[in-house]
């Protein structure tokens, strides 16, 4: 039976990479589930993974097309001739199966309702218990007490040794680190407070410059989001004096004094008004939550910057601020964006720190919680990864590997889930070794470029 999309869609996009078939695309103006391809997921997962990861529960069963198990299967087999299926294959429809009836208990008979659709949704629904026949007391014959919990057992870690690649360089990285400790003088001092107290002003700058400068302050007062605010608040009072200054340059002082120039100030006061609409377009119109959300430029941004970016090149250092995630529902209880972009390696800052670079690339932290049949077999936190890492032709790879076979054996079969990721970042200094450190699903890797500090300790 293949599955549709009703016209409750949102347009998150959440179920278009989890189909196996890739039968799920964009249409006008919601999703759509081409019935050619959906095999409602048999063959793949014991459930749908469309309508696992659905935040409306729009996904639900066609009642105009309704076809048995052997039919989806076989169409699995036809789209997919590469995969070995094989008789024991996972189907949704293998899934519903008589429990055994415990002493006492009442077995479940199906009850059918109907869905908002029309389709028929079939339920389980518990007769009244029986009289549960007599216990033991608690603590007597072995019995546990009620609302105990088994021990918990503590997983040790193993102290993995230091992986060494060629090009790494023979100081320690804690050396390194102290050599290179900032990556410029907005973390600290009079220059720091200059950045604080310039919000309003520095908001008018652009999405990229202004999240860098976040990194390079490092103080929870300046945000892109709050400097942003804060500098469509100063627009509302600066373009209608700009405007006034405009009136006084073309018709005289005289004209303050006159009637006419509310008409200037309406004027500055609607531009204002426009241009913090625009800016804040992704969360009006989008409703995306400020940190998912990119904030443009002031009329006066991009010259500004300009005129800044020798001073905030110098003062900030940062390179690559972390990516905004990508489009989507945001919900607790799905798969968050930003861990997504973790499995891929997306997730990682460059800083200039004078002599070297710093790269920050977080790796993978929790298994993602879809609907998996064996989820509580595994555990929440993702098992460390492997990895590998090189400097060939001006760039920098890391290759990074989940070696877990609990974790590959799921991550083969769900969308949006590689088991290993390649990043590779271009540099633009010339680098002649690296050190690197790796803790808490963090790696840190000091790039030092071809220049003094190198000639002064290697040579």
């Amino acid at each position: 039976m293949a599955t549709m999309i009703t016209s409750e869609c949102i347009n998150c996009g959440a179920c278009e990479p989890e189909c196996p078939n890739n039968a799920i695309s964009q249409g006008d103006p919601i999703y759509v589930i081409d019935p050619l391809l959906c095999t409602e997921c048999v063959g793949f997962h014991d459930y749908e993974a469309c309508a696992a990861v659905c935040p409306v529960d729009c996904c639900v069963t066609d009642p105009n097309n309704i076809e048995p198990e052997a039919v989806l299967i076989a169409r699995a087999r036809s789209l997919h001739q590469d995969v070995d299926f094989g008789e024991h294959f996972q189907s949704r429809f293998r899934t519903v199966k008589m429990e055994p009836v415990a002493a006492g208990v009442a077995p479940v008979k199906p009850v059918a309702k109907e869905s908002r659709d029309g389709a028929a949704i079939v339920e389980r629904k518990a007769a009244p218990p029986a009289e549960p026949p007599t216990a033991p007391p608690a603590g007597e014959r072995g019995v546990p007490p009620p609302n105990s919990k088994p021990p918990a057992r503590a997983e040790q870690k193993q102290v993995k040794p230091k992986k060494s690649f060629s090009n790494e360089l023979p100081e320690a990285f804690e050396d390194i680190a102290n050599r290179y400790k900032g990556s410029g003088s907005f973390q600290r001092g009079a220059r720091k407070i200059a950045v604080l107290v310039s919000q309003p002003l520095l908001g008018a700058l652009p999405d990229e410059t202004k999240r860098k400068l976040e990194i390079a302050v490092g103080s929870p007062f300046f945000t892109a989001a709050g400097s942003t605010a804060l500098n469509i608040l100063f627009n509302g009072i600066l373009y209608p004096l700009v405007c006034m200054a405009v009136a006084v340059m073309s018709q005289g002082p005289a004209v303050l004094f006159s009637q006419e120039i509310n008409i200037y100030i309406l004027i500055g006061v609607i531009v204002a008004t426009a241009e913090g609409v625009y800016r804040l377009k992704e969360g009006i119109f989008r409703v995306r939550p400020a940190e998912e959300m990119s904030f443009p430029a002031a009329l006066y941004g991009i010259p500004l910057n300009m005129v800044l970016r020798p001073l905030l090149a110098k003062g900030a250092g940062v390179i690559r601020a972390l990516p905004i995630p990508v489009d989507g529902f945001y919900s607790k209880g799905f798969v968050e964006k930003l861990e997504r972009e973790r499995r891929y390696g997306n997730v990682y800052t460059i800083e200039d720190r004078g002599g070297a670079l710093l790269l920050r690339l977080e790796f993978p932290r929790w298994i993602p919680d879809i609907g998996l049949s064996n989820r509580k077999e595994l555990p929440d936190e993702m098992p460390d990864y492997d990895y590998e890492l090189a400097l060939k032709d001006g760039q920098f790879i890391v290759k990074g590997k989940c070696t877990d076979e609990r974790v590959r054996k799921i991550s083969s079969s769900i969308g949006a889930f590689p088991p290993e990721f390649t990043t590779i970042v271009p540099l633009k200094n010339k680098v002649l070794g690296f050190a690197h450190h790796f803790e808490d699903k963090v790696l840190q890797v000091f790039l030092l470029k071809n220049g003094v500090h190198w000639e002064q300790s290697y040579r």
